[in-house]
């Protein structure tokens, strides 16, 4: 009985101590994978802390996203130069035209319940909205309004700085007579803020709801960004991050956007981690707002000449496609007079990141977004010349013709523009073809060499895709697309 007893304390020990070497085992392993993950973590908000340095901004918050989970979230600085109250994760600031993602977000969750379709016209959904269209054989979609190929002009200076907050129905009351298409819908793709303006009244008609109620309670808090609002209050303005104009001094009062659903949005980086997790958390459908059907239907523009012919970096529904290094990233930018913010993602890595600072220099904000690209894409094999698509052997010499000459701008952004101080042509220079700018002012030109991707799609000599599309249209004209820019060969 005692050799009996002896062992069976031998063998509970033993298991006890198996058990205790295994968890010690299993601890040191975590550590060793998670501790390089966290301290190239750490090393990141270093750096973006030391650019905040470089740069002399006075506040600066971000979000970063992998897969699943929020890895960081922070803020440094302080609200303003007269306030030193810490900047953090939950600290209010305005994202500008980042809105238009979440605005498009809202009609997807539309689509889904069939409530709304992407091709439907916008005279029969909100008949009562002015809108000029003196192509009446194509109407415009709430596609075209979200994808900006609907044929407008941006708003004019007045209705940009419009004072007061009003009822999306009342802001269409200001200056009426600018709503009209200046160019056939569904062809050239144009920045435009009065898009969302309809889209917006759309959604009230709709749902039978303000705007704002509905979306802060199907849009936000489907999401829980319950830190984040469209509508001004005396007490949102009191606990916003100060913004500055470009010489980071001036104050910048806050900015009542005619058209919320087009940059109204409040917000904060804790609030903003949660958005991106949409599109890298790849985990679970159950989640989200919308499917990732939708989600990639946001991510693909449909309704421009470009986008028909194959060009891949334009603009989707709230999001807009480009290459770094050979990988695709998605995502939009945003300005709210006095903020810059950006947010990225890419879906090969599932990697999303956010970023604003509190001053209106672009030059500024690119030292960020440019460190947090190259973390999107940095743990990838290959870079761009390694992944150049192959040219196409040769242009017969008949397409080349028609392709070279001089082309002019079709589309204009603001009314106010005046004429663009270069002009675009074509040349065949020894059976090599070239993209050439000419300064009206210099008469200098400045030419890139372009090669084929296909017989319509062409790129510059280090792009890793195609970014110029030639198009030859069904009323017989010629347009080169970028994916920005519109032009008609004369």
């Amino acid at each position: 009985m005692y050799t009996t007893l002896v062992k069976v304390i031998y063998f509970s020990v033993a298991r006890r101590f198996a058990l205790a070497c295994f968890v010690f085992s299993f601890a040191v392993y975590i550590f060793s994978v998670t501790t390089p993950v966290l301290a190239k973590e750490n090393t990141l908000t270093q750096q973006l802390e030391t650019i905040k340095q470089q740069t002399g901004v006075g506040a600066v918050t971000y979000a970063l996203v992998e897969n699943d989970r929020v890895i960081a979230t922070g803020g440094i600085g302080q609200y303003s130069s007269d306030n030193k109250r810490e900047v953090t994760e939950d600290s209010l600031f305005r994202v500008g035209s980042i809105t238009k993602t979440f605005t498009s977000l809202a009609v997807m969750k539309l689509v889904e319940q069939n409530k709304l379709q992407l091709d439907q016209a916008i005279k029969k959904l909100a008949p009562d909205l002015p809108l000029q269209n003196p192509w009446p054989q194509t109407p415009v979609t709430l596609a075209m309004l979200l994808e900006h190929t609907a044929g407008l002009q941006d708003l004019t200076k007045e209705e940009f700085d419009y004072p007061l907050p009003l009822s999306l129905k009342k802001s269409f009351t200001i200056k009426p007579e600018t709503k009209k298409l200046h160019w056939p819908p569904g062809c050239h793709y144009s920045y435009s803020n009065i898009g969302a303006g309809y889209v917006g009244r759309v959604i009230e008609i709709v749902t039978k709801e303000n705007y704002d109620d509905w979306f802060e309670r199907e849009v936000l808090a489907a999401m829980g960004m319950h830190d984040s609002q469209l509508h001004w209050t005396k007490k949102l303005q009191q606990n916003l991050i100060t913004g500055y104009d470009v010489d980071l001094k001036k104050e910048i009062p806050y900015w009542h956007t005619l058209f919320r659903p087009f940059g109204g949005l409040n917000t904060t980086a804790r609030d903003m981690a949660k958005f991106l997790l949409l599109f890298t958390n790849q985990s679970t459908e159950a989640k989200k707002i919308i499917s990732t059907t939708s989600i990639r239907r946001m991510e693909t523009a449909e309704t421009s000449l470009a986008a028909k012919a194959g060009l891949g970096t334009t603009y989707g529904l709230g999001i807009r496609g480009r290459h770094l290094d050979g990988r695709k990233i998605y995502g939009h930018a945003g300005d709210a007079d006095g903020y810059l913010a950006e947010f990225a993602y890419s879906k090969e890595s599932q990697r999303g990141y956010f970023v604003m600072i509190n001053a209106f220099r672009h030059d500024l904000l690119e030292r960020f977004t440019e460190r947090l690209d190259n973390w999107l894409i940095e743990d990838m094999a290959n870079n761009e010349k390694s992944s150049l698509p192959p040219v196409v052997k040769s242009l017969s010499q008949k397409n080349i013709k028609t392709l070279v000459g001089d082309y002019h701008e079709v589309t204009k952004r603001f009314p106010s523009n005046n004429k663009s101080s270069e002009k675009l042509h074509i040349k065949n220079i020894d059976n090599d073809m070239f993209r050439c700018f000419t300064s009206t002012n210099t008469n200098k030109d400045r030419c890139t060499k372009i090669v084929p991707v296909t017989e319509s799609l062409f790129r510059t000599e280090n792009q890793s895709h195609a970014s110029i599309a030639f198009i030859y249209a069904s009323d017989k004209n010629i347009y080169l697309q970028t994916g920005y820019s519109n032009y008609k060969k004369e």
